[in-house]
């Protein structure tokens, strides 16, 4: 004999007594374990309260069954205590007594759940559609800021297009480039501060297409014309002429080599006369007469 928790009320009861003192409910003969929990519960219960495992309910036997009554049989011969690994595999449900077990009824959408489903995947495809008209987008704007960059010599719009479109199949061409531009502007600030024209003549030789080429090519004519005017020649003067042809100091370099030149005729002149006078004077003093003057 032993005790067990009453099925119905919970109260302790022997598993030989034929009825709950408490609650009355019928216990010898009429307890079964559950195979998968081994709750200790009523036969005619069709659901575990613990594990929610349902039973096949067998149909009544007949009364004469003497076995089945017998109150002295003890619960561990009716039930056994070793879990059917069937039941413990897949629980099978009944729904009335005689009739064949059946396996766990297939799931059902309902309506509003087919209703999710095709909401979700017209939202996973309305994102993918977005997604790629971004990318074609970005791609078209890329080639457009590329193709305006081509005649852009400045730095700083390089390094902008590089940050914008960092996946552009044009960065490498625009790495080249900027590093081109900066190595050209590093040159230029030599030439534009030097005295020297050659300087920015190899300027203009390295760099043909530079952006300061116009620049550079003002700066030679700026240096060129202070030396000729420094030199004040009438040589000097036509030298600028000959190279600067359309200089910004064409005009003055013309007038200034006709003042040279009567400056340098002047000097000619009185030169030829301070050298005949002092011819004269040595003659005059040597009492010899001047056969040039006669």
């Amino acid at each position: 004999m032993s005790l067990i928790k009453c099925p119905e009320c919970g109260h302790d009861v022997s598993t030989k007594a034929p009825a709950c003192p408490q609650c009355g409910v019928s216990i010898a003969g009429n307890l079964k374990r559950c195979p998968v929990c081994d709750t200790i519960l009523l036969k005619d219960v069709e659901e575990c309260p613990q594990c929610h495992t349902h039973f096949v309910i067998e149909p009544t036997k007949p009364a004469e069954t003497s076995e089945t009554s017998n109150p002295s049989i003890p619960v561990e011969l009716i039930e056994s205590t070793e879990p059917d690994k069937r039941s413990k595999e897949s629980p099978v449900t009944s729904s009335e007594p005689g009739q064949e077990a059946s396996s766990s009824p297939t799931p059902h959408k309902s309506r509003g759940g087919w209703m999710l489903t095709i909401i979700i995947v017209a939202l996973v495809a309305l994102i993918g559609l977005i997604a790629w008209q971004m990318k074609n987008g970005e791609e078209a704007g890329a080639e457009r800021a590329y193709t305006l960059l081509q005649s852009c010599n400045d730095p700083q719009n390089y390094q902008d297009f590089m940050m914008r479109y960092p996946k552009s199949k044009h960065i490498a061409e625009v790495e080249v480039r900027l590093a081109e531009l900066r190595e050209e502007e590093t040159a230029w600030k030599a030439a534009s501060i030097t005295s020297q024209a050659e300087l920015v003549k190899s300027f203009i030789n390295k760099y043909p297409t530079s952006a300061r080429r116009a620049t550079a090519l003002h700066r030679i004519d700026t240096i060129e014309w202070r030396q000729a005017d420094a030199a004040g020649t009438s040589a000097a003067y036509t030298s600028y002429i000959n190279a600067h042809e359309a200089g910004d100091f064409i005009t003055e370099a013309y007038s200034a080599r006709e003042e040279a030149i009567r400056r340098e005729l002047r000097a000619r002149s009185d030169s030829i006369a301070a050298a005949n006078a002092a011819r004269d004077s040595m003659y005059e003093a040597q009492g010899i007469d001047n056969v040039f003057a006669q």
